[in-house]
C-alpha cells in the first residue's frame, strides 16, 4: 500500500499536483469546499448545456417551442433542462459563498491580487451566464428581463452603449437577437471562463490556499 502511495505521489510531483496528495492543513474547514463545488457545478452545466444545445432552436419564433419539445419528447430532456436551470442558481450561490469566504479570510491581499482579480472576473462571467441563459427561452419573463436589463444599462457609467448594441440591437428585419444571446451564452462566455479558470487554478497551485487572518 505504501509503495502504491509513493508511486502516485511521485507522479503528482512530476505533473505539478503535489498538494493533492499532501496532508490537509488543520485550519482548512468546510468553507474551503465551495470553490471546488462551484467548479463541479460548472462542469455539469457544460455537459447539460451541450445536450440541450443539440435540440434548441435559437430564434424568437422557435425558442420556446424547442424547449417544450426538449422537455416532452427528448430522452432525459426534462431532467437535463432542470439540471441546467437549477444548476445555474446553485452555481451563483456557491460562487458568492466562495467570494465571501475569500473576503472574510483576507485571501485577496498580496501576493494573491491577480488571483482575486481572476476570481472577480469569473463571478461576473457567471452572472453573465445566468442573464443570457434567462433570455434564451424568449417567454414572458425573458421579455421583461430584457426591459429591466435595458433600463439598468441606461445608468451604467461605462460601456453602456456598447453593451446595448451587443445585446439588444435588432438583427436584420427587426428580429429579436436570440441567436446572438445563444452565441454569447454557448461560445463566448465558456471560452472566456475557460481562460480565467486556467489562470485561477494555476495561481492557486502556485500560491496554495490562503490561511485565515
Amino acid at each position: 500500500m505504501q509503495a502504491g502511495q509513493n508511486f502516485y505521489q511521485r507522479c503528482a510531483d512530476k505533473l505539478g499536483f503535489k498538494q493533492l496528495f499532501g496532508p490537509v492543513p488543520k485550519w482548512v474547514n468546510w468553507l474551503y469546499c465551495f470553490g471546488g463545488l462551484t467548479f463541479i457545478v460548472f462542469l455539469l452545466q457544460v455537459l447539460s448545456g451541450i445536450y440541450l444545445a443539440m435540440f434548441f432552436q435559437a430564434t424568437p419564433a422557435d425558442a420556446w417551442t424547442s424547449i417544450e419539445f426538449i422537455e416532452k419528447n427528448v430522452r432525459m430532456g426534462g431532467f437535463c433542462r432542470s439540471l441546467h436551470r437549477w444548476g445555474a442558481l446553485i452555481m451563483v450561490l456557491f460562487l458568492i459563498i466562495h467570494v465571501l469566504r475569500i473576503l472574510y479570510h483576507g485571501a485577496y491581499r498580496s501576493p494573491r491580487g491577480l488571483n482575486w482579480i481572476s476570481g472577480v472576473a469569473l463571478l461576473l462571467l457567471t452572472l453573465a451566464f445566468a442573464a443570457t441563459g434567462y433570455l434564451l427561452p424568449w417567454d414572458f419573463r425573458s421579455y421583461w428581463t430584457v426591459k429591466t436589463i435595458g433600463n439598468w444599462l441606461e445608468n451604467l457609467p461605462l460601456f453602456a452603449d456598447a453593451l446595448k448594441w451587443l445585446l439588444f440591437s435588432d438583427a436584420p428585419d427587426g428580429v429579436v437577437p436570440v441567436g446572438r444571446w445563444f452565441s454569447i451564452h454557448a461560445i463566448v462566455l465558456p471560452a472566456l471562463t475557460g481562460v480565467f479558470l486556467v489562470g485561477h487554478f494555476l495561481m492557486v497551485r502556485r500560491l496554495g490556499v490562503a490561511k485565515p487572518m
